[in-house]
């Protein structure tokens, strides 16, 4: 059952939820606001509760744009189209009888309600519009929105005895202007649009799910010429890093060495950990690597994709390791880092260095955290789990977590009970001060 977080105002969901019974196989989770800025302090908690997020309009979508993007949140809105419009004016023609001319509309874009007019051959009368165009054009200006300004614009016109009803697309104005006594008509929520942004976000959800299962397999050969002496403490390193990443090593002491995972879990490792990786290794085992990655839907197909990429790194730099990526289409990416292998090196993230300077911590350290975090997808985690991770004793790793919880980075989030006697663990969870 696929769970979506419903971010918009009571009004909203009361509107909506009468469709739910569309969607059988789908939990809707209500996280409601007020004004649409709100949805901003809710974002969070409902992405740890949902698979989607469902934002009752652009407004609300496009305050949270930056951290959905950052985030690669899965979520859409309810969007605005000429229908819903039409049917508005349509219903208000019929309903309560007020002209065009003494209307007062806000609505995403004006071009709309001019774009309809034509198309019905209606010469535009005086017309009293205000939009957010900008939303879409420049997300910079939301932090000016000011949902006062669009009451007061239809406030303003009643009172002044020019228009006798306002047509609002925003709930918050709607339910002001109902409160100050002021006729008003919310725009016709269509059922199809519902239905429809519901189902494309469910296949786009499902389509992500099928992308990021996908079988990953891992050729790693050493240089033309050149050995790995000692054999056994290679596996030992290429099996305790596939132990951070859920992955597995075939056990074969034959090259090319092969590490199995999936899709998910190789695009979540950190590249600035991955190229320190790559060069921790170079020093120890005195050579440098081709490494070939290959996505597939099935294992063989991974498996062929691997075997070309690794092909395809023998065409480059001879000097350093070469890792090339075949994806499931069989397409070629790559040398993957050749551009900012220095860069990842030093580490140029500022404000990573600033908190790790603050937290007496390494940077690498930090991004470890950080890249732990990531590939449990913020689930509350025990010391001894990050121990393990960051290959650490615990003792070390609860210091770790000590500092952080000190500077807010961290919180407790609850304990987890042995099956059998002993002390429950403390379980922590990341906040958003993480996020760097």
């Amino acid at each position: 059952m696929q769970r979506v977080a419903v971010l918009g105002s009571l009004f909203f969901w009361n509107n909506i939820k009468q469709h739910f019974s569309a969607f059988p196989q789908v939990q809707f989770i209500h996280f409601p606001y007020t004004v649409p800025e709100q949805s901003v302090e809710l974002i969070d908690e409902a992405a740890a509760q949902s698979d989607i997020l469902l934002f009752a309009g652009s407004i609300s979508y496009h305050y949270c744009i930056d951290k959905i993007k950052a985030k690669k949140i899965q979520a859409t809105y309810i969007s605005f189209d000429e229908l819903t419009l039409s049917l508005s004016l349509l219903s208000i023609q019929h309903n309560q009888k007020v002209e065009l001319s003494k209307l007062s509309i806000d609505l995403p874009k004006k071009d709309i309600l001019h774009q309809v007019l034509i198309e019905s051959d209606i010469q535009p009368p005086k017309l009293h519009v205000i939009d957010y165009a900008w939303v879409y054009d420049q997300n910079e200006k939301i932090n000016h929105f000011q949902i006062d300004d669009y009451i007061m614009f239809h406030k303003e016109l009643y009172k002044a005895g020019e228009t006798e009803l306002a047509l609002t697309s925003l709930h918050a104005v709607y339910e002001a202007l109902q409160q100050a006594r002021i006729p008003a008509s919310y725009m016709v929520e269509r059922k199809q649009t519902f239905i429809s942004t519901v189902n494309k976000a469910l296949n786009a959800y499902k389509n992500t799910l099928l992308i990021s299962s996908q079988i990953a397999v891992v050729s790693i050969r050493s240089r033309e010429n050149a050995t790995i002496s000692n054999q056994q403490l290679w596996m030992e390193n290429l099996e305790k890093v596939s132990k951070m990443f859920h992955a597995r090593v075939a056990q074969s002491l034959q090259e090319p060495y092969l590490i199995f995972s999936t899709r998910g879990v190789i695009e979540t490792i950190d590249r600035v950990y991955l190229t320190s990786l790559m060069r921790q290794f170079e020093v120890q085992f005195e050579t440098t690597f081709h490494i070939g990655i290959g996505f597939g839907y099935s294992l063989h197909e991974a498996e062929k994709h691997s075997s070309q990429a690794l092909f395809f790194t023998t065409k480059f730099d001879e000097h350093s390791t070469v890792l090339c990526l075949v994806d499931e289409e069989s397409r070629l990416h790559g040398p993957l880092f050749e551009n900012n292998k220095k860069i990842a090196l030093s580490n140029n993230n500022q404000q990573i260095l600033k908190v790790a300077e603050k937290l007496k911590m390494s940077a690498k350290n930090l991004n470890l955290i950080r890249q732990f975090i990531k590939l449990n997808k913020n689930r509350p985690f025990s010391a001894t789990e990050l121990a393990t991770y960051l290959n650490l004793s615990r003792r070390s790793a609860e210091r770790m977590i000590n500092r952080l919880m000190e500077q807010n980075y961290l919180e407790l989030s609850g304990e987890e009970h042995p099956y059998h006697q002993g002390r429950p663990r403390k379980l922590y969870k990341a906040t958003n001060l993480l996020e760097i």
